[in-house]
């Protein structure tokens, strides 16, 4: 068997003037030497101390600011660090200085290096009458913490045997939650091959201190690299640093009794939006305007497309001969993807919102807002962003559950996300409100929205309750800074979600009104397929009071929930652009109870097979991906026939 050792080396890291060496001096006494590190000029301090029977070779580095940048003194720290690696960091914090200096801090953790961190002139700071939860400062990152002081050798011997409990100790790296497009080029790296932190450091450097190895992450990198200067105004460097600070901010929120890290005003709306009583309402009350607007906003440009596709329809129908041709293209294609497409508005004002709300910072104070909430039906603080993404699309709002280290909570995550009301479900939502609550489809909507996160929260809870818990994990919710988001960054997030909305007008949509109409109109001569299909699976869904046109249409939602509006489209054969006609169809078929049970049924039900396929590779099991769709269908059903019942004894 092997030695114990007896030898470790430490290394002093900070900022410059944060009191680094003077503690090294207390540390080591006279036992120290000057020396240049090596190649460079660059001077570091080396010392010795005896404690306990084990031998301290203390390193004193020189002071930096960051990892990230490529001054001299940056440089020689890093390569340090990479080609000869301490067995442990002293992470010396200025507490006068805190969020200037937990930027280098996050940058250890996040790279997953050992550290204790030593909290230095907190003295000073308290005779300015300031304060730090050290406790909530030590969980919220996660790793040891003390107060120090260079100037006297008081916390010596305190500081001695936290660095001796901390030797060996294992170390995951901190992982922070940047923005959406961030995340989505970190996860593009960390498939060919690089880690979390390198990918990282990769792209606030443009490549500096990080090598490809292969033509792969060559690739790969540079089409990261053009994607995120066509979407953002902002360098990588200066969005990463904001989602650091974010964090940091976030922390200091929790543990320091004053945050000076704002202006006035951006004290003054967090005073507001982060009240005990009032920050709740008015997150409520903001979703409420959201969707209010998306429907009424919505609905004049909307009324431009219903025309246009409409004058298509009629030009086309007028210009050929009676032909299944023409009933193809009049009242398959145009009719299916017109009845989608007539929905664009609305799902562009969607996204508008959502993105106004990110990139101004209030759903980070959102994310606070919630997480007790959260915490107490078993969800974990980082959940908050994979749900709010699960309002756009739910394929990548669970994979960005990656952020999520503790399996349980993780898993958790990607089940109830199917339950946000991705955009797919939007077209339905607006078509059937417009139709049987024309009066206050806004609040119907925002109601289904509500309905939709219930029901999440409390699978959550009973979840939490049967899937066993292997370790906990901190959170800490990032708190950026107020400001007024940039015009170009908002139009390039709504364009591409716009963009992808049409891909799949032009794709699966396509293809499904191609498929319906097929179905719907052979046998020519006899009951077409499609309606045999609705009529068998009918008796299923009667208790809602649902024909089989709304069977065949929620059937078809197992493809994409959009191709449910083209299936009622082309299963009542009327024309979508003739919403009079239309409302008079499922006006005259279903109830309102009926059409708010659909409603319901639409946004509980199995999620689309992307979603499906995604699920199970997050996962990594089939089991998964047939628990959310069992999961879903039960909970549809028993909630549309309680809202059918319940809706029928008031509408």
């Amino acid at each position: 068997m092997a030695d114990k050792k007896t030898s470790y080396t430490i290394a002093l890291l900070g900022n410059p003037n944060c009191g680094k060496t003077s503690l090294f001096n207390q540390l080591t006494g006279a036992r120290q030497r000057t020396g240049n590190m090596a190649g460079v000029t660059v001077t570091s301090r080396e010392g010795h101390k005896k404690w306990r029977g084990i031998d301290f070779h203390f390193i004193d580095l020189p002071g930096i600011y960051s990892l990230a940048n490529s001054r001299v003194e940056e440089r020689v720290a890093r390569d340090y660090l990479l080609a000869t690696p301490p067995d442990l960091i002293l992470n010396v914090v200025d507490a006068n200085n805190l969020a200037r200096n937990l930027a280098l801090t996050t940058q250890l953790l996040e790279q997953g290096l050992p550290i204790v961190i030593a909290l230095n002139m907190l003295d000073e700071l308290e005779k300015q009458g300031g304060s730090i939860d050290l406790h909530e400062l030590s969980l919220g990152l996660v790793k040891p913490l003390m107060a120090s002081d260079g100037r006297s050798n008081h916390h010596i011997a305190e500081l001695m045997d936290l660095l001796l409990e901390n030797l060996e100790q294992a170390s995951e790296p901190l992982l922070i939650a940047y923005e959406p497009h961030i995340e989505w080029a970190i996860n593009a790296l960390t498939e060919v091959g690089l880690t979390r932190w390198q990918s990282i450091r990769w792209l606030e450097s443009c490549g500096d201190g990080v090598m490809l190895n292969h033509d792969e992450q060559v690739k790969t990198a540079q089409e990261v690299l053009v994607t995120l200067a066509n979407r953002h105004d902002e360098s990588l460097a200066e969005m990463i640093a904001e989602g650091r600070y974010g964090y940091i901010h976030g922390l200091l929120h929790k543990s320091s009794s004053e945050h000076q890290d704002q202006s006035v005003a951006d004290h003054w709306l967090d005073r507001v939006t982060l009240n005990r009583w009032l920050g709740m309402p008015i997150f409520v009350l903001l979703l409420w305007v959201m969707f209010e607007a998306t429907f009424t906003l919505g609905s004049y440009p909307a009324d431009w497309i219903d025309a246009s596709v409409s004058w298509v329809g009629q030009q086309v129908g007028a210009l050929m001969p009676a032909s299944l041709l023409k009933n193809l293209l009049v009242e398959g294609l145009i009719a299916g993807v017109g009845g989608v497409l007539v929905f664009l508005p609305n799902v562009v004002l969607l996204f508008f919102f959502i993105a106004l709300l990110e990139q101004s910072g209030y759903m980070a104070r959102a994310a606070f807002l919630t997480d007790n909430l959260m915490s107490k039906v078993g969800l974990h603080g980082k959940a908050f962003v994979p749900l709010v993404m699960g309002f756009g699309c739910n394929v990548p709002a669970i994979m960005s559950a990656r952020t999520i280290e503790e399996p349980r909570a993780r898993l958790i995550t990607i089940l109830i996300n199917p339950f946000m009301s991705c955009s797919a479900r939007l077209p339905v939502y607006v078509l059937l409100a417009g139709i049987f609550f024309t009066d206050n489809a806004g609040t119907v909507m925002f109601s289904l929205y509500m309905l939709g996160i219930l029901v999440a929260f409390t699978i959550a809870a009973l979840l939490a309750r049967t899937i066993t818990s292997h370790h906990d994990e901190t959170f800490i919710m990032e708190l950026p800074p107020w400001r007024f988001p940039s015009g170009r960054s908002m139009a390039l997030h709504v364009w591409d979600k716009a963009a992808d909305f049409l891909k799949k007008i032009g794709g699966v949509i396509l293809v499904g009104s191609i498929l319906i109409w097929l179905l719907q109109s052979f046998p020519l001569h006899g009951t077409p397929w499609l309606e045999q299909l609705g009529r068998f699976v009918a008796p299923l869904f009667a208790p809602m009071g649902f024909g089989w046109q709304e069977t065949v249409a929620l059937l078809s939602g197992f493809i994409a929930k959009e191709v449910i509006a083209a299936s009622l489209v082309v299963v009542y054969q009327t024309d979508m652009n003739d919403m009079a006609g239309l409302q008079a169809a499922l006006g005259s078929a279903l109830a309102p109870a009926s059409g708010l049970a659909l409603m319901v049924f639409t946004l509980l039900y199995m999620p689309c097979l992307a979603t499906i396929a995604t699920i199970r590779r997050e996962t990594g099991s089939w089991r998964w991906a047939a628990v959310s769709i069992m999961m879903g269908l039960v909970l549809a059903w028993i909630g549309a026939w309680l809202v059918y019942n319940v809706a029928s004894l008031w509408i």
